[in-house]
């Protein structure tokens, strides 16, 4: 099974995301646009594993998650990672200490069953679409697509799996580890 360790997010949060990828798409000429459900921030991609893996990623999120505590996120922009003409679009978080040290101390607990580390260490980012093609420059399409500042509350983890189902891919959850308390800290 293709997998993958994400914060999920909130309805609001979705709702902010797909107002602003209508707002790119009318910019842009062509897209494979990421559907509102799917929206996540991946903390660590693991590709395929097998159903005996899930148990050693499940104590790794048990260990980070003990040492972690809930935080938040603010979105912050909209980028592109160019590909020629073509890129792919995500919406960008503010600077997080709690974010990265999130990530450091899962990579650790992973590290501690047996997986690999993130290969490109963590650029917070929820894609929005992919192959986008805007009709003139990916600085025009930033430049006129505002992307309201919304608060994405972080209180737990998951490890989610990709699943084709016909020609539309789903995200789905196979564990959701809750972080430590309530505290809240930036």
């Amino acid at each position: 099974m293709r997998t993958f360790i994400a914060i999920e997010l909130g309805n609001e949060v979705k709702n902010v995301l797909a107002a602003a990828q209508e707002q790119v798409a009318a910019l842009c000429r062509k897209g494979n646009y990421t559907p509102k459900e799917n929206f996540h921030l991946t903390l660590h991609f693991l590709g395929e594993v097998t159903t005996e893996d899930v148990e050693y990623l499940q104590q790794a999120m048990m260990e980070t998650a003990g040492m972690s505590y809930p935080f938040s996120l603010r979105l912050d922009r909209i980028g592109f990672f160019p590909r020629g003409r073509e890129g792919i679009l995500w919406a960008g978080v503010e600077k997080s200490d709690a974010l990265f040290r999130l990530f450091r101390n899962l990579e650790t607990c992973l590290g501690r069953q047996g997986f690999g580390r993130e290969k490109k260490g963590l650029r917070p980012h929820i894609t929005l679409g992919r192959e986008v093609e805007p009709y003139r420059h990916f600085s025009d399409v930033q430049k006129k697509v505002s992307l309201e500042a919304a608060e994405i509350p972080v209180t737990s983890i998951s490890l989610m799996e990709s699943v084709r189902m016909g020609r539309k891919l789903i995200y789905r959850p196979l564990v959701v580890q809750r972080l430590k308390d309530k505290r809240v800290s930036r």
